[in-house]
């Protein structure tokens, strides 16, 4: 193979002992210090050669001894930094030059194939070190990076990722920092976003009304933070509205602004040492928060008390560490006394409710006017939106329930049983009109358009499935937006335009209406079948397999709001084998933003439509109240059918003592979580029709809840009940379709198994009786990872069969 930048004549006699060989690297390898990890390596082995990044990844040639570049082979994946990996590697022999040092040559564009740039990573520790050294000339630089940290796929304009695609192209180096750049032994060797003082970004601090306030603007934050105020700051991916998460009133003025009622706030504290304080801490959430993603990570509450209005009635909290040399100096500002310094600051996304966060600085003050009472600003371009991602360890795993920075793109292999080699595999026909002339399957590109809720799309090229960024929900004009540019980032990073959209067939879903207008094809795969074929391709199986769907609301085949489904499916078809038998849901959506309607309606079927007058009281409404529902569900007015495990546990809530509005997706089912006895191992008789499909009836599984209530018994031990119940329905159930079918593999998914309780007791169960258990890691269990699925069903039905 000849080089790109350098000739040889194959007829000149080779160097006595030496050869030379050609790599191809690919992977995550753009923007995490490769070139320069690759050119120590081979300096230290004295090697000859290049190194050179390529729009097809990373290509080097080296030089020398059989044994050394033998030795350069095995050394290099493992010296490679995080989060950086090697995916790939071609390695091919050529005649040696002669050549005797090695070099760093410049990037190379031309036609790419799908080339991982790292995800943005929080700022490392030698970083932070310096940040805090009063000798080092970047004391106190809010900017300070490294080729192993700082923003990345943020500040992308094109690829790949080089300095000059990036918006650090609108900062020159000083001398200084270009000599760091162009010395190889230099931990700033080609960091595409080095900068100090003299000629990186700045910060400037404004009040509400845009003037600009005097003084240090980190300290001035840091005192407007400890006087109560608000301060939107502006990030790696966006704008946090940050406030003092130990004092009520700020936390209270904050959600009163916010039009937050309950949900959750996300808290940044200094150090693991103080999380410890407010939570319980295993190894493996401290491995999460101290990561280079650097997430919010759900915990359980324990020790000392944050605001009471950060996370009220719920059990967790949702921690994160400082991941920005901005958030080091809130807590460790050598300029501010130590008694002064913030323990604990809410962090909570910088956008009103329910719209995508603000990322530009003049965007902030239009659309943040009103919340915050100063903006932190710095002058380098958000090109790209990213929320804080969000784990939650259950059974031991790292769960994602937000992928989003520091994980988008975050690119996925799927798994190669279905998909033969480019080079070894025939060319297939499309068996559909895709739109264009192509006419190879290998080159097909599916874009899965989502869901409303927790919107994020994903593309599929190839053997590679790449999950966007968090878009969130889709109700407001600037979400929907949002969503169209985050298709186009997609298609840019992939240098691809989708042949075929797969949506959601639900036709009132805004998602499937904006993918629609995109000159493709449209392909509709069904809301729990995409849940399940996220979860086969997580972990590589084509299937088919048994699924447990459990979640709140997906539209189904008959028409009707389906959420608690047994599956038997594979990635191109499903076949519903049970589900939760169908319960009213009086008022439609308002029983979902009032439980207690459902309630109701679960008591009246199993009463056959009365609620006797000792269960009036219980659920806190009158009589005459509940005698309208459940008429109004007798007549089918207003009052849908549903089979929701997600509606179920908020009817178990209401029967629990949840019997207020809602005021957030999954308040109540949180609540019922967060209370629960985990020493209680009993539970309800669950009863079971074996029909095709089976059913299991929910409205005895309620009355036993609310007369285990009337009797005495504590919501705590009810709660675990119910959770225990559930979970024997799935292993049952599972135990049932098992012996019809053979299957002995269940996957649980779906937005219910983001709890912990019911997830751990699941497996448990399913595990003793011999079932191998999917669970999910990298792809979210809610509506986030369905996009997943939706492109590789759409994928697997033309042509990629197993």
């Amino acid at each position: 193979m000849k080089s790109e930048n350098t000739d040889w004549n194959p007829i000149e006699p080779s160097p006595p002992g030496k050869v030379r060989k050609h790599l191809v690297l690919t992977g995550v390898l753009q923007g995490i210090g490769c070139r320069p990890t690759v050119y120590r390596l081979a300096t230290q082995l004295e090697l000859a050669g290049w190194v050179i990044n390529t729009a097809g990844g990373v290509r080097i040639e080296i030089e020398g001894s059989p044994e050394q570049c033998n030795r350069f082979l095995t050394i290099l994946p493992q010296a490679i930094p995080s989060p950086g990996r090697i995916d790939t590697t071609s390695e091919q022999s050529i005649p040696p030059l002669g050549e005797t040092s090695f070099r760093i040559d410049e990037s190379l564009g031309g036609e790419r194939t799908i080339t991982p740039i790292p995800p943005d990573t929080a700022v490392c520790s030698e970083c932070v070190r310096e940040l805090l050294d009063p000798t080092n000339h970047r004391f106190l630089y809010p900017f300070t990076t490294c080729t192993l940290c700082g923003p990345r796929f943020t500040v992308v304009r094109s690829f790949p990722y080089d300095r000059e695609r990036t918006s650090m192209a609108d900062f020159t180096m000083c001398p200084r920092c270009m000599e760091e750049y162009a010395t190889p032994i230099d931990r700033r060797f080609h960091s595409q976003t080095n900068s100090c003082p003299r000629c990186g970004p700045t910060l400037q601090l404004i009040d509400a009304s845009g003037k600009s306030l005097e003084g240090d603007p980190i300290e001035e934050t840091i005192r407007l933070l400890n006087e109560g105020k608000t301060i939107a700051v502006k990030g790696i991916g966006g704008f946090h509205l940050a406030c003092d998460a130990l004092n009520d009133d700020a936390v209270r003025r904050l959600r009163d602004r916010k039009g937050r009622a309950e949900k959750p706030f996300a808290v940044m504290m200094p150090d693991v040492t103080t999380v410890r304080r407010f939570c319980v801490v295993s190894e493996a959430e401290e491995s999460l928060l101290v990561s280079p993603v650097a997430p919010i990570v759900l915990l359980e509450s324990a020790g000392a008390q944050v605001g009471a209005g950060v996370a009220p009635d719920m059990g967790t909290l949702g921690i994160m560490l400082p991941y920005t040399p901005v958030h080091h100096l809130f807590f460790r500002h050598p300029g501010v006394p130590a008694d002064a310094r913030s323990t604990a600051l809410v962090m909570t996304s910088g956008n009103r409710s329910e719209e995508p966060i603000v990322r530009d600085n003049q965007e902030a003050l239009v659309r943040l006017g009103g919340l915050a009472d100063a903006f932190l600003l710095h002058d380098r371009e958000i090109v790209l939106r990213a929320d804080d991602s969000i784990f939650r360890v259950i059974a031991g795993r790292k769960t994602v329930f937000r992928r989003s920075r520091g994980m988008v793109p975050g690119e996925l292999k799927i798994s190669s049983d279905d998909l033969l080699s480019k080079d070894d595999a025939p060319a297939r026909k499309l068996p559909v009109d895709t739109g264009n002339s192509r006419a190879d399957l290998r080159d097909l590109v599916i874009l899965g358009a989502g869901g409303d809720l927790k919107n994020s799309q994903a593309v599929v090229k190839g053997d590679q499935v790449v999950p966007g960024p968090h878009v969130g929900d889709l109700a407001s004009p600037t979400a929907q937006e949002y969503f169209i540019q985050s298709a186009g980032v997609l298609a840019d990073y992939l240098e691809a335009v989708p042949d075929v959209v797969a949506v959601d067939p639900h036709p009132e879903y805004f998602s499937s209406g904006l993918a629609g207008e995109m000159d493709a094809v449209v392909e509709e795969v069904y809301h729990h079948h995409a849940h399940a074929v996220s979860l086969l391709c997580e972990h590589g199986l084509s299937g088919p397999a048994l699924f447990a769907v459990f979640d709140g609301t997906g539209y189904g085949t008959d028409g009707t709001i389906w959420g608690g489904e047994f599956l038997v499916a594979d990635r191109e078809t499903f076949r519903r084998a049970g589900r939760i038998g169908a319960f009213p849901l009086p008022g439609g959506e308002a029983a979902i933003r009032e439980p207690v309607r459902i309630l109701a309606g679960l008591l009246g079927l199993a009463a056959g439509g009365n609620i006797a007058a000792q269960y009036n009281s219980l659920l806190g409404i009158s009589g005459d109240r509940a005698a309208l529902w459940l008429e109004a569900a007798a007549k089918g007015i207003n009052s849908p059918l549903t089979s929701s495990a997600g509606r179920l546990f908020d009817a178990a809530a209401a029967a629990a003592g949840f019997r207020r509005a809602v005021t957030f997706e999954g308040q109540a089912a949180m609540w019922l979580e967060g209370i629960a006895d985990s020493s209680v191992t009993d539970a309800y008789p669950v009863r079971l029709t074996k029909d095709d499909p089976l059913v299991m009836e929910p409205a005895p599984l309620i009355l036993e809840v609310i007369q285990d209530i009337v009797h005495g018994t504590s919501p705590g031990r009810v709660s675990a009940r119910f959770h225990n119940s559930m979970a024997e329905c799935i292993a049952t159930t599972a135990g049932e379709l098992a012996a019809r079918t053979g299957l002995s593999t269940v996957g649980l998914t779906g937005g219910c198994f983001q709890n912990r309780f019911l997830t751990e007791r699941s497996l448990a169960l399913l595990e003793q009786r011999g079932f191998r258990v999917l669970l999910h890691e990298t792809i979210p269990p809610n509506d986030g990872g369905i996009a997943v699925g939706q492109a590789v069903a759409a994928r697997a039905r033309r042509g990629y069969s197993q």
